[in-house]
């Protein structure tokens, strides 16, 4: 997923001349937190509720003498709309501020804030508030499950030596997967399970070892379909369920989303 796809838009902006009260009286009667100040055209800098808070209230300065120019946050971080959620959330981090203007090729096309992308990616949560703890989420389970049981139909059909790629790539990425998510238990369950599955690949037995991938196809699909459901959690409670896993690294999806059934 992109910056573009989750971006809000149309942006509401003012010119760096317009008197904060202006700015405040667009912010309340929208219901946004933030203005994208302007300087001939071109995005400049960003007045936020906390900037006025800051620089106006808690200075006892008039709104209506003080121009956005100078209260605003300058210059301006930006991101590009073709840029991964994880990019976003890199930069929000970076920076430690909440929203990012979205520019393309000079012209500023939306906006995204830290919740979008929480909302969307919350595994980005563990950048932003590190002491939060992270779980893998439903759909990163449901990108496994559908690439085992896309496994499952080649074994079913003896087409022994596809089920056994697909295994691999299950396995490597679960592993991967294991190794990010340290406090989700129910993941780690579910990796040993599949452990004993993928040390037995070669055994003679195909009832025993379909009994194997059963037991782990059923317990994985109890899991996704169950936090699937979830929605995020609360902030306070420091339990989230993840979208999708990426390390951070804006890769393609390494298994397939087509399911096979015999």
């Amino acid at each position: 997923m992109k910056v573009r796809d989750i971006m809000s838009t149309p942006i509401i902006t003012e010119d760096e001349d317009t008197p904060v009260r202006e700015v405040v009286k667009d912010m309340a009667e929208l219901g946004i937190g933030s203005v994208v100040i302007t300087s001939g055209g071109n995005p400049a800098g960003i007045i936020t509720e906390r900037d006025v808070a800051l620089k106006i209230i808690l200075k006892d300065r008039r709104a209506g003498e003080v121009k956005a120019k100078e209260i605003m946050s300058s210059p301006l971080i930006t991101i590009d709309p073709e840029r991964s959620l994880s990019d976003a959330c890199e930069l929000l981090a970076k920076k430690q501020i909440k929203r990012l203007p979205v520019v393309e090729n000079g012209i500023l096309v939306g906006i995204v804030s830290l919740r979008n992308v929480l909302s969307h990616e919350p595994e980005c949560a563990r950048r932003v508030y590190p002491r939060v703890r992270v779980l893998a989420s439903g759909w990163t389970l449901d990108r496994l499950e559908r690439a085992l049981s896309e496994g499952e139909a080649f074994f079913m059909m003896n087409e022994i030596d596809h089920y056994k790629e697909r295994v691999k790539e299950v396995h490597d990425e679960l592993e991967e997967l294991v190794n990010f998510y340290t406090d989700d238990k129910e993941l780690r369950e579910v990796y040993e399970r599949f452990e004993e599955l993928y040390n037995h690949l070669g055994e003679p037995s195909r009832a025993e070892h379909r009994k194997r991938l059963e037991t782990v196809l059923r317990r994985l699909r109890h899991i996704t379909h169950w936090r699937k459901r979830q929605s995020i959690s609360s902030f306070a409670s420091g339990v989230f369920w993840f979208r999708d896993y990426r390390h951070g690294t804006g890769k393609e999806l390494r298994l397939p989303f087509k399911r096979t059934r015999p």
